[in-house]
């Protein structure tokens, strides 16, 4: 017994350290660029943020055309070395990246393609907000414009950002769609099972923009991806008509 309260104690002592470690501020840099200032641990390799920056630099403007509106002038990006550090400035447990509105994006480190691809990802994700919020009628009210922005469908967001961020999944290694199975709009949706729209998201822009055009996405995203209302056509025709289209283009 008291061989077990001993280790009892050691491991709730370790734990507390390892707490109490964690909890020390942490030394930080800075790297400004001309639309983005970074903000990241003195333990992260300054060349790996500065191979980021001229990345997302070099998809400022074509995002900007894609989306059809003007990002922040400057936007605040936060590299978080670890989960734990991600977690106390952001209080998100799920995620690795995530916004602060439109002009400041937080992430968890990773390898550095992958950060790119998250960086651009995040950043997509704050001209769409800012693409909405340009269209609300003046005076501008924040509260209302939570309230409306809260309904806008997860499918949409995430799928745009993929594909802006070429984070391409070949749909030959999606064994549902090889099995002749696919997602409905409501179950991609959902943040839950893995959060699907991660996976179908570029082909369904690709689709959007193949079969209608560039004019009809940033129509359909001003409203809040209403299907009917934007294209005509029922979240059930949608899907059917997206799967097709992928399987011509890709399915062998």
């Amino acid at each position: 017994m008291k061989t077990k309260k001993k280790i009892v104690i050691g491991v709730s002592a370790l734990f507390f350290f390892i707490v109490a470690i964690s909890l020390l501020p942490t030394s930080r840099k800075t790297i400004k660029t001309e639309h983005f200032t970074f903000i990241f641990s003195d333990k992260t390799d300054s060349q790996k943020v500065i191979e980021i920056s001229k990345h997302i630099e070099s998809n400022y403007l074509r995002i900007a055309r894609n989306l059809r509106t003007s990002p922040s002038k400057n936007i605040e990006i936060n590299i978080h070395a670890n989960r734990w550090n991600y977690i106390k400035a952001t209080k998100d447990f799920g995620a690795s990246g995530n916004i602060v509105g439109p002009s400041k994006i937080h992430y968890i480190e990773k390898s550095l393609s992958e950060s790119k691809q998250i960086a651009v990802h995040e950043f997509t994700h704050t001209v769409v907000l800012n693409l909405l919020i340009n269209r609300e009628s003046q005076p501008f009210n924040s509260k209302m414009f939570d309230q409306r922005f809260s309904s806008f469908p997860v499918w949409l967001w995430e799928a745009i950002s993929v594909y802006e961020s070429e984070q391409f999944i070949d749909p030959n290694h999606l064994e549902d769609l090889r099995k002749g199975k696919y997602p409905s709009i409501d179950e991609l949706d959902t943040r839950y099972k893995g959060q699907k729209s991660y996976a179908y998201g570029y082909t369904l822009i690709e689709f959007i923009l193949s079969k209608y055009g560039v004019e009809k996405l940033i129509e359909l995203i001003e409203n809040y991806g209403n299907l009917n209302k934007t294209l005509d056509i029922t979240k059930e025709q949608f899907s059917k008509d997206w799967y097709v289209f992928v399987q011509k283009k890709y399915l062998k």
